[in-house]
């Protein structure tokens, strides 16, 4: 298969049917395209490739997975140089991230290209059934792939075939996103369509439900409400979704693995023996597990955006006390993240410095290694990351083994509610959808009642950002209301290392529900404690989009930059 490797003007256009003589000469102990992928085994293990780069783009910490909220304000990452970086606006389109995730989808796009080819042309050798399954996990991978390039890039290649010779790479060019997201609609459709019937349950597989949530997603994130609200109207309407009782333990294990999950749309499984477990725990563990490096870990800015328990924001409820700032909160809080005095790893967890003892969980006095006193590489903001977090990993950090929500039936709610609300259509299902997430058993959070499109838009965007926090959608929600510009244009904020809360100036909150922070009136100023971990310094004429990576615009000059870089 290997012979089908072309490296075109876009270094991407990857597993297509023809190529360079040379090329097509090597490996020659692999079997070609023209002669593989003739029956249904063989079709299959293509298909299965097609998934390959769901989750592509891995740049050390930062995982398309599970960390991409760090290139937003609610997620941070200790080392995590480009998501640092693309905060404070100091790349140049030389970076390599960006290069990785423009070669990654247009590889999977090429390897779905190749499949929809092979399995037209077998058709007549395997099941209609088969047929219909394949060409359904197809077609929506392949505009799974195109969502986020368009969502990154705006104007992209467009290829819905091979290219079957390098000098047709080299003359490719750019399409208009909005027409692409006319293709992207399709292909979601049409997967819809050729799965409907489908039986297959498997973890892991597109199924029609999956399909028709990311039209809607991919309809969101482009503003298209009208195309959005439908799409979740649908799936809302079929009756094959419902939130799962318990948001506490939603993301464990036994909970992801269940057959009775009704919430989950879209799972991303992990397997040791398929070389695909992950790292998460190791990146997320505190200090006093053994080889834990505590780098992806929540940010003061998510923490200070959970309501308190009567609905209000800590600068307006009565229920907010600085010196207990945890209590009487959101509860999704405490779901989500380990929080100072917290039982965590058999021990009371507090990173302050002037706490090098904790007390274990038989109450007695031992050494913190979670204390800055300790290890100067604890959390830098003084939480933890307890949202799929699974202590059975702790002795083998590097081979995790937790699913993945990628998309769940909550998302859909909300979708199908900003929708509504975008489009001034404030009504009883709108509400509901809203209140339904807001109502789980163990969150019950006060149900909202009908406001102005100016205050439900607050509602609806302060509960995406509290109920799917580090899902990894906040960053291209950002981007999408053209808040940016404002929200990474202020401060990372973490705990103070020494200094209480009730020392601290208050939180104020904009229209959105977004905190704002007075840096200079934090003393010590620049802070010395990491209070304040980021400066940001979004480029509202440049960062909304990423750059053409370096090579594709020297392989290919006729592709253009993008405006800014």
């Amino acid at each position: 298969m290997k012979k089908n490797i072309i490296y075109t003007g876009l270094m991407v256009l990857l597993l297509v049917t023809g190529c360079d003589s040379a090329l097509e000469r090597y490996p020659l102990d692999v079997p070609s395209a023209e002669t593989f992928y003739t029956n249904e085994t063989e079709i299959q293990g293509g298909v299965n490739a097609c998934y390959s780069f769901v989750v592509a783009g891995n740049n050390g910490y930062l995982v398309p997975e599970y960390s991409w909220d760090a290139l937003a304000d609610v997620v941070f990452i200790r080392g995590g140089g480009f998501a640092q970086n693309y905060l404070m606006s100091t790349l140049d389109f030389k970076d390599g991230y960006f290069r990785s995730m423009w070669l990654s989808m247009y590889q999977g796009i090429g390897r779905c290209n190749l499949m929809l080819e092979k399995i037209e042309a077998n058709k007549d050798k395997i099941a209609a059934n088969k047929v219909a399954q394949f060409q359904g996990e197809v077609y929506f991978l392949r505009a799974y792939y195109y969502l986020r390039l368009i969502n990154q890039f705006g104007d992209v290649v467009y290829l819905d075939k091979p290219v079957t010779s390098v000098a047709d790479g080299k003359a490719v060019t750019r399409t208009a996103k909005a027409e692409i997201l006319k293709k992207i609609y399709a292909d979601f459709d049409k997967s819809a369509e050729l799965l409907s019937a489908s039986t297959v349950k498997t973890l892991g597989r597109v199924t029609w439900g999956a399909a028709m949530s990311y039209k809607a997603r991919a309809a969101l994130q482009n503003n298209d409400w009208a195309t959005a609200a439908a799409a979740a109207k649908t799936v809302i309407d079929s009756k094959k979704y419902s939130l799962m009782p318990s948001y506490a333990t939603l993301f464990t294990e036994a909970v992801l693995n269940s057959a009775t999950n009704t919430e989950q749309i879209f799972t991303m499984n992990h397997l040791v023996t398929a070389n695909n477990a992950t790292a998460f725990a190791q990146y997320t563990s505190p200090r006093s597990v053994s080889g834990g490096f505590t780098t992806i870990v929540p940010t003061q800015n998510m923490v200070d955006s959970y309501l308190c328990t009567d609905g209000l924001d800590i600068s307006k409820s009565p229920l907010y006390d600085k010196t207990k700032p945890y209590d009487k909160r959101d509860p999704r809080m405490k779901y989500s993240f380990v929080l100072p005095g917290d039982l965590w790893n058999g021990f009371i967890y507090d990173t302050r410095k002037d706490k090098p003892n904790t007390l274990n969980a038989a109450g007695a006095s031992v050494k913190n290694l979670d204390s800055y006193n300790t290890t100067e590489f604890t959390s830098f903001t003084g939480y933890l990351v307890r949202k799929y977090y699974d202590f059975k990993y702790a002795t083998k950090l590097t081979q995790c083994e937790n699913p993945f929500m990628l998309c769940r039936y909550a998302e859909v709610l909300l979708t199908y509610a900003e929708a509504k609300i975008e489009l001034n259509q404030i009504d009883a299902d709108c509400l509901s959808a809203i209140n339904l997430v807001r109502g789980r058993a163990d969150v019950n959070m006060p149900a909202v009642t009908a406001g102005s499109q100016a205050e439900m838009r607050r509602i609806v965007r302060i509960e995406r950002k509290v109920e799917l926090w580090n899902e990894n959608l906040r960053y291209q929600d950002l981007l999408r209301w053209k808040r940016a510009e404002v929200v990474l244009t202020r401060p990372i904020m973490g705990r103070p290392v020494l200094g209480d809360f009730d020392k601290y100036p208050s939180v104020s909150f904009d229209e959105f529900g977004d905190p704002i922070y007075n840096v200079a009136s934090y003393v010590p100023h620049p802070s010395t404690d990491y209070r304040v971990l980021i400066l940001t310094n979004f480029n509202k004429n440049r960062d909304y989009l990423w750059p053409i990576p370096e090579t594709e615009l020297s392989l290919n000059p006729g592709l253009g930059q993008n405006q800014g870089w």
